[in-house]
């Protein structure tokens, strides 16, 4: 039974609870950021279920996820021999399948699972949800109504959910996560196979084919 003097305590501590609880989420945040600022490379078997609402489809991916300062390469086992390579400067996405390849400008969507988080943080309301030994979910919600769950194990983010506010989601999840050990040789080389048809969006397309 709740007495007139818990409430009494409960409002003086409540400020205090959420300066708290504050706090505690900025520290979460600065011990992810500290942790992947020593990250040099990184290797993870990652799946990314996407969701739209509209038109009912959905569809899971799965395969190896590398990156180094430079270098991102989303390497997929399903669908099958399917890349997306991200430099400094250009993106490829690479179908085998269609033999089609889309080579871009950099885009300013970010992969690696801190940059992910950095986006959303500063703009969103939070919230600690669970927290079990060295695992912890926390909640951001945006301006723009996006939900974002974030399951962080040992200062690594192990999951990232984003759902909409018209129910389109993607979930990443990342497991057997190898940090700073070194990659396959020349794995961010990524050799077209003779005969692809390329798409070249890139603004300076031109001026790389002239040097």
């Amino acid at each position: 039974m709740v007495t007139y003097l818990n409430k009494i305590l409960l409002f003086i501590l409540l400020p205090i609870l959420l300066i708290a609880s504050e706090k505690s989420l900025d520290t979460i945040y600065e011990d992810v950021l500290i942790t992947y600022s020593t990250i040099n490379t990184y290797e993870t078997y990652f799946v990314q279920d996407n969701y739209w609402e509209e038109i009912d489809v959905y569809k899971s991916s799965e395969g190896k996820l590398y990156y180094d300062k430079e270098n991102l390469l989303m390497d997929y086992s399903e669908p099958i021999g399917q890349k997306l390579l991200i430099n400094e400067n250009n993106m490829t996405m690479y179908d085998p399948v269609s033999e089609q390849a889309i080579i871009s400008d950099k885009i300013e969507i970010e992969f690696r699972p801190d940059k992910l988080i950095s986006h959303y943080w500063d703009m969103s309301e939070k919230e600690l949800i669970d927290q079990f030994n060295s695992t912890i979910r926390i909640k951001l919600l945006t301006p723009e109504e996006e939900k974002i769950i974030i399951t962080i194990s040992n200062n690594v983010v192990t999951e990232f959910n984003i759902i909409d506010k018209n129910g389109n989601f993607v979930i990443y999840k990342f497991s057997d996560i190898q940090i700073n050990k070194a990659l396959p040789d020349k794995i961010f080389e990524l050799i077209l196979p003779k005969g692809t048809n390329i798409n070249d969006t890139r603004s300076n397309k031109y001026t790389s084919i002239q040097k």
